[in-house]
């Protein structure tokens, strides 16, 4: 829900822009200019129309009159220029003096023009007055009440608003009939404490407002009588253009800045950190205007270079962009209970903590509560000092490689190479030896280069890239947060008063190796018996270090707790192929995936590759995997290792299996692959039942808990929902991510859809809400009403809600109890979906 750039209009005068209106009747944009020039854009394509020089001095202002079709436009030639409805001049009033602005008044059928000094009213004929050469009666009332230029006019609810150079605001009314009369109601002197640049009429549910833009860099929120409601300050520049945004309700400014600043007017709080204009990063320039037009929902920007920034209002676009991150975000989570937190995981053990603000629904507070320093030291520190002071100064320093660039390049070469090539290496195992090769000596270097990269393996015996979060999960009944590491770590994190007055660090990997039996838990006190040096923290914002797994010899890749027994248990596993089971009662490692009969040590390899992801079936007592190896693997849970036999292979992915997810709501399994498909499967695995043509690689997927549809992100930076009710119809997208979706949650309280990315953001959307049975029994005339405000193709490709559509609204009647029986086995190509 927010406002989407859709394109730009490059160069589209040769002098500055001075003046923007749109003719919403023929999807015209109308823009004027410094040497005089109106021009006319075709809003949809962004071709030029005409080009119109009626004006000798630059166009100070143009207005569309929608009860008359026409556009009035002036400039300080002291020409009012009337434009009929084919774009042609039909009336010009010359008046001698610069023209500054203008408004009409479609109640009092008045337009009034601003001078230096002093306000003129013109009556407008209506087409019921028979006057059909003219539009504008040359005969105007005056009122010189101002005492320097008045640089804005506005109206609403009969009266007019007029501000100037003066730092005035004053209020007129004129009478309903009669001769036309300025009589003014009330004068605030000293409004600001400069030149007032620009005004307008804002209106939500609740308030209306005059706001007001100045030289003073402010902004001010006045009553509709002239009391002043809301101050807002800190701006570096002069404020040149305010619009209000109803859809949003979020009032957007310019203040000469790169883009447009958004705030919120209820609450007075800058909300731009959060409501992004999604400009492109090749963008360039300074904006000067901005204006809103309600029919069509769109905001349109002109800037410094020329350019002319289009924007539409999209329903599916993301609420809230959340950026703290340093780098790239792999994991979400998120409390139930009260107060709902979400907690985000990355690159260098980062894990932040997101708490929603009461202000408004589009702040979020955050800090990070956990994260883990440099584990390893150096070995022989004061070996390396003094060999370090021998070496060349002039020698290239050796930087620890950066941890983004380095995983989206591997991304991109491993998903563009057939896995026959690279059989099982899909995966961050690879990272280590892509940065740093183990045979460096047969690398084909230049010999002048052959002594510096032989230092650089040395070095890299020293330096170790702090581990990426790449798995959390929160357990509301013992308030846990479960996160897993490239390092082959768990760690449970609690809240705890009291360890928060003792540090206490986690030792070093290689030093804590104890005895099988024991070695593989780290209580509290265990880890504070051994602590010696001070590696990595435990205590960060209320969150302390309750137990540290640490059985697993590869990346933690899933995590998912099972309530057996009225014991809570972790299942875990990772790139090392291994299956381990803790007890999160006691903390204490529980058991491995084994062989029937066989002592622990007999450990089982539970695939053929790397395991990618993990979820349970509360239902049946069963879990499923998802592996490199293209398969998915269905077993019965129990505590004891051996006690878990394999019940189904679920085969059918030709590429790498990335995502496994319970549908409970519908009783299916959903999977996700490199092979850019979705497999639904039944609750006992087998046969798969339909393959979904997702388009991008899936690389996220989610559950609805409320309505039961599938979300899925992928590599082509698209969130989309498929409906099962709706013979898994693709119903929504989300676009705004710029790099591969990592994570997406549900929260049903509030009904979001929290996504996060390898752009080192988080987005909030609002959750897919299918059509209530209520709907279905409407008449067709209700249903019509609803399709005329359906959107267009282009619409559809930015996210609306495709549901919205006749024939759409009626596949909701069909009966929605879903039957492995009722299940097609073709594959649904989304580009037919959107062509229904």
């Amino acid at each position: 829900m927010a406002m989407e750039y859709r394109s730009s209009i490059n160069e589209a005068h040769a002098t500055p822009i001075t003046a923007i209106e749109f003719n919403p009747f023929r999807r015209e944009i109308f823009t004027g200019a410094e040497d005089g020039s109106i021009r006319v854009w075709e809003l949809d394509s962004g071709k030029m129309l005409y080009n119109f020089n009626e004006h000798v001095g630059f166009v100070t202002q143009l207005l569309f009159c929608k009860e008359l079709k026409v556009m009035f436009s002036v400039s300080i030639d002291g020409q009012i220029i009337v434009w009929g409805p084919t774009n042609k001049p039909i009336q010009k009033i010359s008046t001698r003096e610069p023209i500054y602005c203008l408004e009409y008044n479609s109640r009092r059928q008045q337009l009034l023009c601003g001078y230096k000094g002093r306000v003129r009213a013109f009556h407008v004929f209506s087409p019921e007055d028979g006057q059909s050469s003219e539009v504008i009666e040359r005969k105007a009332v005056s009122c010189c009440e101002h005492k320097d230029i008045v640089s804005c006019i506005i109206t609403c609810e009969g009266r007019f608003y007029s501000a100037g150079y003066d730092r005035k605001i004053v209020i007129y009314d004129t009478p309903h009939h009669g001769k036309i009369k300025l009589k003014v109601v009330h004068v605030i002197n000293n409004a600001h404490d400069a030149a007032i640049s620009c005004m307008i009429y804002g209106k939500n549910s609740d308030n209306s407002w005059i706001i007001t833009g100045s030289f003073d860099r402010t902004v001010k929120l006045w009553s509709l009588d002239g009391n002043i409601l809301q101050n807002f300050n800190g701006f570096n520049n002069t404020i040149t253009s305010v619009c209000y945004v109803p859809p949003t309700q979020t009032l957007w400014l310019t203040a000469n800045s790169t883009a447009p600043i958004i705030w919120d007017p209820k609450g007075g709080i800058n909300v731009s950190d959060f409501v992004t204009t999604s400009l492109p990063s090749s963008f360039a320039g300074h904006f000067k205007k901005l204006f809103y037009v309600p029919e069509g929902n769109h905001i349109f920007g002109t800037t410094n270079n020329r350019s002319i920034v289009i924007w539409k209002y999209n329903s599916a676009a993301s609420i809230s962009t959340l950026k703290g991150h340093s780098d790239i975000i792999e994991t979400l989570t998120y409390t139930e209970k009260d107060p709902l937190l979400i907690y985000s995981g990355g690159a260098s053990s980062e894990i932040q903590r997101w708490e929603r603000l009461q202000l408004n629904t589009f702040m979020y507070s955050h800090d990070t509560v956990c994260f883990l320093k440099d584990i390893n030291k150096a070995k022989n520190k004061e070996k390396n000092e003094d060999k370090n002071k021998n070496n060349n100064n002039n020698k290239k320093k050796f930087d620890k490689p950066k941890l983004k660039s380095v995983r989206r390049r591997f991304s991109q070469i491993m998903n563009s190479l057939p896995s026959s090539d690279f059989p099982g290496s899909k995966t961050i195992n690879n990272l280590e030896s892509m940065m740093f090769p183990e045979n460096i000596e047969i690398t084909k270097l230049d010999k002048d280069f052959m002594e510096e990269a032989i230092e650089k393996k040395e070095r890299k015996r020293q330096i170790k890239i702090k581990p990426s979060c790449l798995k959390l999960i929160y357990v509301d009944d013992y308030d846990y947060l479960i996160s897993g590491y490239e390092d082959s770590r768990i760690i449970v994190w609690e809240y705890n008063d009291e360890s928060l007055k003792i540090p206490i660090n986690i030792p070093d990997k290689d030093k804590t190796k104890k005895d099988a039996k024991d070695a593989t838990t780290l209580t509290l006190q265990d880890v504070s018996a051994i602590a010696t040096n001070d590696n990595v923290t435990n205590r960060v914002s209320g969150l302390s270090i309750k137990y540290v797994f640490d059985k697993h010899k590869g990346s933690i890749s899933g995590l998912v707790t099972v309530n057996y027994d009225n014991t809570y248990y972790l299942i875990s596993t990772g790139f090392d192929r291994r299956i381990c089971v803790w007890n999160l009662t006691t903390g204490k490692f529980q058991d491995i995936l084994r062989i029937a009969g066989q002592p622990k040590e007999k450990e089982e390899l539970a695939a053929d590759d790397v395991i990618t992801d993990i979820d349970y079936n509360p239902n049946r007592n069963e879990y499923a995997y998802s592996s490199a190896d293209h398969m998915i693997y269905l077993r019965k849970f129990s505590p004891k290792g051996d006690e878990m036999p394999l019940q189904a292979v679920l085969q059918g992915h030709e590429e790498e299996v990335k995502q496994i997810k319970w549908n409970d709501i519908h009783k299916l399994w959903i999977s996700g692959s490199d092979d850019r498909t979705i497999r639904i499967w039944p609750e006992t695995g087998i046969p798969c039942l339909k393959v979904i043509n997702n388009i991008g690689i899936v690389t996220a997927l989610c559950m609805d808990t409320l309505n039961g549809c599938i979300i899925s992100g992928g590599n082509d930076h698209i969130i989309r929902i498929y409906d099962p009710k709706k013979n898994f119809e693709n119903v929504q997208k989300h676009c705004g991510h710029q790099d591969e979706i990592k994570a997406i949650i549900h929260i049903p309280a509030r009904n979001h859809y929290v996504s996060a990315s390898w752009d080192g953001s988080i987005r909030v959307w609002n959750a897919f809400t299918p059509k209530s049975r209520s709907l279905q029994n409407q008449t067709l005339k209700n249903i019509d009403r609803v399709n005329s405000n359906v959107s267009t193709t282009d619409d559809n490709i930015y996210g609306t809600n495709s549901s919205l559509s006749l024939k759409k609204i009626n596949s909701v009647v069909q009966s929605q109890n879903i039957s492995i029986q009722g299940f097609n086995k073709s594959i649904i190509n989304e580009s037919d979906l959107e062509n229904l």
